[in-house]
């Protein structure tokens, strides 16, 4: 049977149909290769990436799922100001909705975002108004600079407090002789036989209040970084074992809970001071709560980034982070820049005594470590201590 012949108009109207069709895959080719990339760039962006809308996350990437500590099935349900720190809510729900209303505003700012665990991240948002599906929207890329935050604040304590802690040092090391001759002179008082036991009994005043103040002097050392240590390698998560069951003996009321990571990197470290450190932060947060209360002590394994090659003497690297968190009264801004100074305190006059965070400070400091402090007024703090991790071969 022989094949009919197209004719000659139409065999040309189907090759130039064959030709757009060719075109057409090219064209969704080239679209999803495009599409791909986009994807992988999102994907794997250091970035948090996510698009807000009618105040919630329509859409983000794993980064901002990671920061923010949610799955993405979680998004949907919370509102956005949720993850904001209260004492910039306000000025944050300002901001974003002058950018949907299309009125000129900031795009780029810093903004702290509170986890769903309830922990701070400093971060720095960039912000721009869209159409997403249709409707007005904004797409938020924000860049998790805690590491360069830390940084600053420690180069500002430390600039701060160095004369402080020069003056704390020569103090305490004039206290102490002072200390010495009169606890010489109880001794030889009390040498000397004396019967009367109105007079035993102030030799005994005397010396407790030698005790208390030698005590004192200790924690001053530790402020200016003039005490002894006797540095071994030390296992963090042992050391808080210990401290939290001699804390648990005495206090009842608070509900420890640890959360250890496993294969902990150890420090280098007097094992008593670092005692001395996980103790009175435990004590500041029990202090901090009303009646019964939580408190969850944490370790990790921590690296601090390229960001503080910007400041003076201050090291990247391997760490290991210590971080204590109650659900207590928390602190405003004001006391808490001002919770690491020597004999500061919001209890009142007669009701503290000793260096209390200054001495942590110090020991930290001395550690060659760094302390953190973030707090949200009324909801809890969290203090954080940050140690460089042992060299090992």
């Amino acid at each position: 049977m022989e094949k009919k012949q197209i004719p000659k108009k139409h065999a040309a109207q189907l090759q130039e149909l064959e030709e757009k069709a060719a075109e057409l895959d090219e064209v969704k080719s080239a679209l999803q290769e495009a599409e791909d990339k986009y994807r992988i760039l999102v994907e794997n962006a250091n970035d948090a990436i996510f698009v807000l809308q009618d105040g919630k996350i329509k859409f983000a990437n794993p980064k901002a799922l990671e920061i923010a500590g949610v799955l993405a099935k979680e998004l949907e349900k919370t509102h956005y100001t949720e993850y904001l720190h209260p004492e910039e809510k306000a000025v944050i729900v300002e901001r974003h909705e002058k950018r949907l209303n299309g009125e000129k505003i900031l795009h780029m700012y810093p903004l702290r975002i509170i986890t769903r665990q309830g922990t701070v991240v400093w971060t720095e948002v960039n912000a721009v108004r869209i159409e997403w599906e249709k409707q007005p929207a904004t797409l938020n890329i924000i860049r998790d600079i805690t590491s360069q935050k830390l940084m600053e604040q420690q180069y500002m304590q430390s600039e701060s407090l160095e004369t402080l802690r020069t003056l704390s040092g020569g103090l305490a090391h004039s206290f102490n002789n002072l200390l010495m001759g009169i606890q010489g002179r109880v001794s030889l008082l009390s040498m000397d036989g004396i019967e009367n036991d109105r007079f035993r009994e102030h030799l005994k005043g005397i010396e407790s209040c030698v005790k208390e103040a030698a005590e004192l002097t200790r924690q001053m050392l530790g402020f200016a970084q003039s005490g002894k240590y006797h540095i071994t390698q030390v296992d963090v998560n042992e050391v808080i074992d210990e401290a939290v069951d001699s804390f648990k003996r005495s206090q009842k009321e608070i509900i420890l809970k640890k959360e250890y990571q496993p294969g902990l990197w150890p420090v280098e470290a007097d094992r008593n001071q670092l005692e001395q450190v996980v103790m009175s932060i435990i004590l500041n947060a029990w202090q901090a709560i009303p009646g019964q209360g939580e408190v969850i002590i944490k370790t990790q394994n921590y690296e601090l980034n390229e960001a503080c090659r910007r400041f003076q003497n201050m090291q990247t690297g391997k760490f290991i982070k210590l971080s204590v968190r109650d659900n207590g009264m928390g602190m405003d801004e004001t006391v808490r820049k001002r919770a690491i100074e020597p004999f500061f305190t919001t209890k009142g006059i007669g009701k503290h005594r000793g260096l209390g965070l200054s001495s942590v400070y110090g020991i930290v400091s001395n550690h060659n470590g760094i302390i953190d402090i973030d707090s949200i007024p009324g909801s809890g703090t969290t203090i954080s201590i940050y140690l460089p991790a042992a060299k090992t071969d």
